[in-house]
């Protein structure tokens, strides 16, 4: 057998080497497609969704807005304690480190104070929250419905599976991530002043302390926020539906859905605060 000569060799090898840069942009092209397809999808599910309870509120059948306060009451009130334990840390941790190391810029304080809990911390742990406690459960919920062919069975009993199951889902969670935000910033800024009053010497009066927290708030600051709870909350819901219900046939399928829904909903979170924040800091 003829051995290769030392041109063809060098002609495979280049051959090979130029091949794994088109290899990595075949994948990439590949992934940026899935990507956009799955954003597109997420997004006509939600806007969906808001549609259906907002412009056709009147449509909506009482067992859907049941459902929808359900939704509310399990997803924000029964969160509460959990987020207050939060807060109670996060208000005696920062807002008493402002305090002792900003009491000689009480400007500085207040303005710390909305950039750190107000804009930041606040709606994004009160978010994590939910997407660990409430985002899992619907992934669950709609994953072992689709497993168990009760969708499919919904429809066939005349039930719109989309506006029973998806539209208080997503518009629930995205009212709860507003409610359960507001609530953590109350009790965090309660227990920084209470904290303060007790540690920090010389510390302000609750009133002034309030009165230089709001001295330092814009409506940037209020639309921040708005952006931030809201809608995450849409999207969180959008992706926890999804996965769940495109969950496999078998039962072993879900948890890999509430994986996927976990973390996708997560990434969405931190993305999206962070292109809310840079396009507040730039503009």
């Amino acid at each position: 057998m003829k051995k290769p000569t030392a041109g063809v060799i060098h002609r495979r090898t280049m051959s090979a080497v130029l091949h794994i840069p088109r290899l990595l942009v075949a994948g990439v092209g590949a992934r940026t497609r899935w990507l956009a397809s799955y954003v597109l999808q997420i997004a006509t599910l939600v806007g969906h969704a808001v549609l259906r309870l907002t412009v056709g509120w009147g449509g909506v059948r009482p067992l859907t807005r049941a459902v929808l306060t359900r939704q509310v009451l399990f997803t924000a009130v029964e969160a509460i304690p959990f987020a207050a334990m939060l807060a109670v840390l996060v208000g005696g941790s920062v807002i008493v480190q402002a305090q002792m190391h900003l009491s000689g810029s009480p400007d500085m304080v207040g303005k710390l104070l909305v950039l750190v809990v107000v804009r930041e911390l606040g709606p994004l742990v009160s978010a994590m929250i939910l997407i660990g406690r409430s985002g899992t459960a619907m992934v669950v919920e709609m994953g072992n419905m689709q497993v168990g062919g009760e969708i499919d069975a919904l429809d066939h009993a005349g039930i719109d599976p989309f506006e029973y199951l998806v539209v208080p889902r997503v518009f629930g969670m995205g009212v709860s991530v507003v409610l359960v935000a507001l609530f953590f910033l109350v009790v965090a800024v309660g227990t920084g002043l209470l904290a303060g009053s007790l540690l920090v010497s010389g510390d302000t009066e609750a009133g002034e302390f309030l009165n230089l927290l709001m001295r330092q708030m814009s409506w940037r600051d209020l639309v921040a926020f708005f952006a931030k709870t809201f809608v995450p909350g849409l999207m969180i819901a959008g992706i926890a539906c999804y996965e769940g219900m495109s969950a496999g046939p078998h039962v072993t399928d879900v948890p890999r859905a509430v994986t996927r829904g976990t973390v996708r909903a997560m990434s969405a979170l931190f993305l999206w605060n962070v292109a809310v924040s840079a396009m507040l800091y730039l503009a």
